[in-house]
Formats: structure tokens, C-alpha cells, sequence
């Protein structure tokens, strides 16, 4: 085989000849018949890196070739039919921005902050309500996130481009997204700006902020019989309620601003009645331990609550989230 390429080739490649919707795989060795599919990529791919090519003796040109992938990447041969140089009009193309949004969006799913920083211009203009955000101060954030939430998927459905520059991109994105931990779950919608820097071959995001935040209500649950390991006891702005009154109705939405395994802070109380909120304690018996749950609320709609999602986050509990009744 004759070796026609050198490792670190500086150019960048995008697919060509595969049809709309179709894949391209990827194999461990360039020979078709004889090697293992190790990953595929898709009709629309770009940001390709060729380390080497070589020719065979059919006359057939392969490449290995990188491609990124969330925070990592697939690395395999390809027949070079089936590649093509990047122009800078390509570069700058809506379908090399919703390639690199694909990763960014999957390198977010993951626990990696040393690759997930290479994604980011620091520091930052804005990331979701804060401004002029550094490294160190995105990591703690980060760090705060996977802790809520373990395991997250974000789904990239729709970008629209808002705004070219010679310096940088506006776009749209919406995601649907699902996070979860051990004991829980939120699940919604998320319209949101990113500003984009051309950068070499690659983009950064230097701000990122929420257009439309969305948390989709959870399903209610209705139950007549109480579980006889649990007894609960409500109380409403420091008023008992009898365990026998209904406390809410399921068109009623919640705000879940904390869980205590001891006596709660009056200051902390103090906060949610001096931003204009009312709350509720559910007091949860789980053996020999009592676990206090705070709910700000009721409000009438998902809207309602939404936008006050946002002052509970930023003033009282950034871990705040939503739930349609009390459990």
C-alpha cells in the first residue's frame, strides 16, 4: 500500500455522495470485506479530520479519519469517495453549526469537565443569568449540576440561525431534555441563544442564555390508600392543616425548594415570604428520621410557575424545580 497523507493533515472534511438520511461506516481496517464497523456517522457530517490514506491494490483510496463526537470521538477508515474538502462557505453553513451544537449538546450529557471546557470561550459573556463567567466559576456550576442530576439526556430538534457576523454567530436551538438522579426525575423543554466564535475549523460559545425554559408536569397520581410505613402531617405558613383536608387539587403546581432532616431556618422561611411567595412543609415520616419538605405555591398554571421558578432559583434555591402535587 502506498501511504499518500501524513498524520495531523490540516484540512477539515464533510461527506459527500450518501443520501439524505443514510449513515457511513466506519471500519477498523480499509478493506470492506474484511473488517469490522466500528461507528457510524451520518448523511450530514462535517468537522472530518484525516490523520492518514493509503491506496490499495484495487485502486481504492481509505482513510482514517476523526470525527467528534459529544466530548470524545469516532475514529476509523473510510473510502475517500465518500469525503470532501470543507470550504469556508461550508465552515460557516447552518449544517456545520447544528454538527458542532450536536456535540455540544452531548458533551453536556456527560461527566467530563476537561473535555466539555473545550467547547467554551472563557471567559463567557453570559451562561443562562450570569455574566463575564470564568473557567473555575463554569466548573463549580458544572460540578453543582451533576450532583443534582446524574444522568442527563439533551436531544437537539430544531436551530435556526438569528444573526451572522464576521466575528461571531446568533442561533436558536431547542432541546428536549430529561434529567434524573437516584430519587427523581424533571423532564422538559429549552428554547435558547447561543452566541457562536468562528474558531479555526470549530466554534466556541461565549453566551448562552434561556429564551423559554419549560418543566413538564409529572403525571398525577391519584391514591386513596396512604402507605402505612409513611404518616404525614402538612403545614401552611406555619399553620397546621388536618391530615383529612385535600391540601391541593391536581391543576395545582408546586415549586419544590427544599428537603430537611431537621428543623428548618426561620430565615429561610423569611426568604420565601419576603419575595412574595406563600409555602407549604410536609412533614414525611421515613423510620426513625422526619423529613420536612418545603413547596412554594399553589399556582394556577404552568406559566405562573414557571416564571416563578426563575426568582425561587436566583434568590432562594438554584436547585429548586417543579412538581404538579405533593407526594
Amino acid at each position: 500500500m502506498l501511504l499518500l497523507l501524513s498524520l495531523s493533515h490540516a484540512l477539515k472534511y464533510e461527506i459527500t455522495h450518501i443520501k439524505q438520511g443514510a449513515s457511513l461506516n466506519v471500519r477498523d481496517v480499509p478493506f470492506k470485506k474484511e473488517s469490522v464497523v466500528v461507528g457510524q456517522i451520518a448523511f450530514n457530517t462535517t468537522d472530518i479530520s484525516i490523520k492518514e490514506c493509503s491506496e490499495l491494490e484495487n485502486g481504492s483510496e481509505w482513510c482514517y479519519i476523526s470525527v467528534p463526537r459529544g466530548a470524545s470521538h469516532i475514529e476509523g477508515w473510510v473510502n475517500s469517495h465518500y469525503l470532501k474538502e470543507m470550504s469556508f462557505v461550508s465552515l460557516t453553513s447552518k449544517a456545520n453549526i447544528e454538527n458542532f451544537l450536536q456535540n455540544f449538546y452531548m458533551a453536556e450529557e456527560e461527566n467530563f469537565l476537561d473535555k466539555l471546557q473545550a467547547f467554551y470561550a472563557f471567559p463567557m459573556q453570559q451562561y443562562l443569568w450570569h455574566k463575564n463567567i470564568s473557567l473555575r466559576e463554569l466548573r463549580s456550576k458544572k460540578v453543582n449540576e451533576y450532583k443534582l442530576w446524574s444522568k442527563r439526556e439533551i436531544h437537539l430538534v430544531y436551530v435556526k440561525i438569528l444573526k451572522r457576523r464576521e466575528n461571531y454567530i446568533d442561533v436558536q436551538a431547542t432541546i428536549r431534555w430529561r434529567f434524573r438522579s437516584q430519587e427523581d426525575y424533571e423532564r422538559g423543554k429549552d428554547i435558547q441563544k447561543l452566541r457562536l466564535l468562528p474558531t479555526g475549523d470549530t466554534f466556541k460559545v461565549s453566551a448562552l442564555k434561556n429564551l423559554s425554559h419549560i418543566v413538564f408536569p409529572k403525571p398525577v397520581i391519584v391514591s386513596d390508600k396512604q402507605d402505612n410505613n409513611m404518616s404525614s402531617e402538612l403545614v401552611v405558613n406555619s399553620k397546621k392543616v388536618p391530615a383529612k383536608e385535600p391540601a391541593i387539587t391536581p391543576m395545582q403546581f408546586y415549586i419544590k425548594s427544599g428537603s430537611f432532616f431537621s428543623e428548618i431556618s426561620p430565615s429561610y422561611l423569611r426568604k420565601i415570604s419576603e419575595n412574595g411567595f406563600a409555602y407549604s412543609i410536609q412533614k414525611i415520616q421515613q423510620g426513625k428520621r422526619v423529613v420536612r419538605r418545603v413547596y412554594i405555591g399553589p399556582f394556577s398554571s404552568m406559566l405562573k410557575t414557571q416564571k416563578a421558578l426563575a426568582v425561587v432559583r436566583k434568590k432562594i434555591n438554584k436547585f429548586a424545580y417543579i412538581q404538579s402535587k405533593i407526594r
